[in-house]
């Protein structure tokens, strides 16, 4: 499990720490960094099974990821681990000064107190966009590599992370075939009624569980059903920016079948809820968790109630064998009533322009209420100012 992230020189992330469980929730005002926490974790989580361009995902370019915006910065991004030997990770990036070209990383791995530092890798420019590792190989043998043992096991701790903005009007479309390969969904959801396809061929009894948990949470649908249609595929996938096209053979298409009888109703014409829902137990009921999830505001399309429920699948994720760590961003006074103050992080923004953080069980301002109020209560009375300003008086400092 990943118990520690720090990140400098990120965007508006100078120098920001966030003490990590196993579900943890970022919380804060508009531009105040949260965003950017989930981008620079699912950067170095991406980092151990993608080119290095690919792993800092949206649009960007030169050193517009660098705070401020000087190329000469580096960002660097590490991590605690517990549980195993390999007890920590990081990363260390410079980028070009213009476009997507190149970038330097060095690769620092911490077993029980010692680090190993990797001879840095050169992005190089490769035959289409993306970006290229390549060893150099260093006279400095003050350094030595990590062995390949010890990054194979920071590549189990980090790989296959998904990070999701789920949009219900991509949940809801056809899928063409192969277009969501190894029950994958696209970070807006595109691929979803060929992932449940997937799903019911490979093992029908999970997927039977799925649908009675699904019909439990919404009494008024019978049965989801996927036939055959002709559906859409993903052409490009650029900077986070997806264009379809609708392709002559067919794919899957998600429909459900109503308690009230009549024909199956096609996802296009169910409430955004539902999809929503659906779509968080597909990925609880995969056969592979993925070993990190991140999550951009869960109660978005959701009714507050339902928020129950997609928490709680969150939760049963985190507690699978399989293990997943959970990290979201929420506005919702709702859904924050479901953490305990341990597992929230609060996210200011100084007027220097650095972002804050302070784990609200570090907070007297929420500490000494928890007994009567719920933290959404003592969010929303308090405000973030009041939480964020009560961990500096007591000489702990702003981190």
């Amino acid at each position: 499990m990943i118990t520690r992230l720090r990140v400098k020189n990120f965007k508006a992330l100078r120098d920001v720490e966030v003490q990590l469980t196993p579900i943890h929730v970022l919380i804060g005002p508009n531009n105040s960094g949260k965003t950017s926490i989930l981008d620079a974790l699912g950067a170095l989580c991406r980092s151990v099974d993608h080119n290095l361009v690919e792993a800092f995902q949206r649009f960007w370019r030169g050193s517009e990821l660098v705070s401020e915006g000087e190329f000469m910065r580096s960002v660097s991004i590490d991590v605690d681990f517990t549980g195993g030997g390999i007890t920590g990770y990081a990363i260390s990036v410079c980028f070009a000064q213009r476009d997507r070209r190149e970038a330097i990383l060095e690769e620092e791995t911490i077993r029980k107190g010692q680090k190993s530092l990797s001879s840095s890798i050169l992005g190089v420019l490769d035959s289409s966009l993306g970006c290229t590792r390549v060893k150099h190989q260093s006279e400095d043998r003050r350094w030595a590599s990590p062995h390949p043992s010890e990054l194979l096991t920071v590549k189990s701790l980090l790989e296959g992370v998904r990070y999701y903005r789920w949009d219900p009007a991509f949940l809801g479309l056809p899928v063409a075939p192969d277009s969501a390969p190894d029950f994958r969904m696209e970070s807006n959801g595109f691929g979803l009624a060929l992932c449940l396809e997937k799903l019911r061929d490979s093992d029908q009894d999970r997927f039977t569980e799925l649908e009675e948990r699904f019909a439990h949470i919404f009494p008024h649908i019978a049965s989801i059903i996927l036939k055959p249609e002709m559906g859409y595929r993903v052409v490009e996938n650029l900077h986070g920016i997806m264009r379809l096209e609708k392709v002559k053979a067919k794919g899957e298409a998600l429909y459900f079948k109503l308690t009230t009888g009549g024909g199956p109703v096609p996802a296009s014409q169910i409430a955004d809820g539902v999809l929503l829902v659906l779509a968080y137990l597909a990925v609880l009921y995969l056969p592979e968790t993925p070993r990190v999830l991140l999550v951009e505001e869960p109660e978005n399309g959701v009714h507050p109630k339902l928020l129950h429920s997609v928490l709680g699948i969150l939760r049963e994720l985190v507690r699978e064998p399989s293990y997943t760590q959970v990290m979201l961003t929420t506005h919702s006074p709702y859904a924050l009533d479901l953490f305990k103050p341990e597992e929230v992080t609060l996210c200011t923004m100084q007027d220097s322009g650095e972002v804050k953080t302070t784990r609200l069980a570090d907070s007297p301002t929420v500490m000494n209420q928890t007994d009567v109020f719920t933290l959404g209560e003592i969010w929303t009375a308090e405000g973030d100012d009041a939480i964020a300003q009560a961990r500096e008086t007591t000489g702990e400092g702003a981190q």
